[in-house]
């Protein structure tokens, strides 16, 4: 899929993640390259063979909602719900001229995996008759959109994509053509993953996890190159088309040049080693932005800390923007928030931000990726301008996505 985007901005973010919880925490978090791993309160994780994840000890959901419309959610319901509140507020967008025209399109890979779990555990100990009902509604991927609408009164289109690591990105680029198309006015969209027990349990059996173990508190800088860090978060942009937001006054955080999804061939559990499709998918969206190499001076890449993955995006990166020699930056955020489905909604915001903001986010040698050095050497950059922001994105078992982000033109300063 892919598809040009004409003028297609965001006016509102709201963010939950180990970085901070709300959209200036996480911006913070970003910009200082602080880091979101850490041990993890998931019992019986001290005997195996990791016992860090990017995972949130700090949400209440208090703060966004009412025990009254939480109670029954999921943990990842409730932080898409609670992004998804933080970025209409942020927004202004009036809710009640059409919530018909406003449509929700989230992304998550697994959606409530503790819900699952304790659903099964109830049917293996009851039998069907003492099987949990009220704990099914949150097994099924759709629930966190259902709960974004409901909580928001919305009306309009309400999808969910499943596609592992590039789920995110499939919704962005969804909501885009519902927009391009007019057949929404406003798009939330995003995505949502939790880290439960059950998920932390199923990659350490497949040895997918870093090998990494900590007594000590507190947040831990991440070795690439040993295998994942899984994470948790949620992040929700506003969507609109750009002169339907400028005649409205909205604040504009960045347009979405382009966006570009490609599948690719690869052997079950692990990625497109050659990186051909995401070579094709860089190019088709520069090419869909009307934009060259050159253009392009910021690069955030979904390097995740396995050897298969950061080796092919040093490669292909490396091969399309080779600049006489120049040592290439590139910001790896998944080493500071750690693997997870939704993850591109995060990335996503933090480059809005950026560009918001005219703040670089903190790089790092593209060597770095490859493992020199080994624990990454964040380098900060001073404020200015940014004339393109490329941020690449692949998944296990085949899937590349691009995503090219610029100034809206007529967006003010901050």
């Amino acid at each position: 899929m892919c598809g040009k985007m004409s003028e297609i901005v965001i006016t509102g973010i709201g963010v939950i993640s180990s970085l901070g919880v709300g959209r200036e925490a996480f911006w913070s978090g970003c910009r200082e390259a602080r880091s979101g791993i850490k041990r993890v309160s998931i019992p019986e994780a001290d005997s195996m063979g990791c016992n860090v994840a990017g995972w949130i000890d700090d949400f209440d959901p208090r703060r966004f909602l009412s025990p009254r419309v939480y109670r029954r959610m999921s943990r990842v319901s409730r932080m898409a719900v609670a992004a998804s509140c933080e970025a209409l507020e942020d927004s202004g967008v009036p809710l009640d001229s059409g919530r018909d025209r406003i449509a929700v399109i989230l992304g998550t890979a697994y959606g409530s995996s503790s819900h699952v779990e304790d659903f099964y555990m109830s049917l293996l100990e009851g039998g069907p008759r003492g099987a949990q009902p009220f704990l099914f509604p949150e097994t099924v991927p759709n629930a966190p959109a259902s709960h974004v609408a409901i909580v928001n009164g919305i009306t309009g289109p309400n999808t969910t994509f499943s596609q592992n690591e590039i789920s995110a990105e499939c919704a962005i680029l969804f909501g885009a053509d519902l927009l391009r198309h007019h057949r929404a006015d406003v798009v939330l969209a995003g995505g949502a993953e939790e880290l439960s027990e059950m998920l932390f349990f199923c990659y350490q059996a497949v040895g997918a996890l870093w090998k990494f173990k900590t007594e000590k508190e507190g947040p831990v800088p991440f070795e690439p190159g040993g295998g994942i860090v899984l994470g948790e978060g949620a992040a929700v942009l506003v969507m609109e088309r750009g002169e339907d937001a400028l005649a409205r006054g909205a604040r504009i955080y960045g347009r979405l040049r382009s966006c570009v999804i490609r599948g690719g061939e690869a052997d079950l559990g692990h990625y497109e080693t050659k990186g051909t499709r995401m070579a094709r998918a860089m190019e088709e969206a520069l090419d869909a932005a009307a934009m060259g190499t050159g253009d392009i001076d910021r690069i955030h890449v979904s390097a995740n800390g396995t050897g298969e993955l950061d080796r092919m995006e040093h490669d292909r990166i490396k091969e399309m923007f080779d600049r006489g020699g120049e040592d290439l930056e590139v910001t790896p955020l998944k080493y500071l928030l750690g693997d997870f489905g939704a993850a591109g909604a995060l990335r996503a915001a933090a480059s809005l931000l950026s560009l918001y903001h005219r703040q670089p986010l903190p790089t790092v040698r593209i060597g770095t990726l490859l493992g020199d050095p080994h624990v990454p050497v964040w380098t900060f950059h001073p404020p200015g301008r940014s004339t393109g922001i490329l941020m690449t994105t692949s998944t296990f078992g085949g899937g590349s996505a691009t995503l090219v982000f610029t100034e809206a033109s007529g967006a003010g300063s901050p």
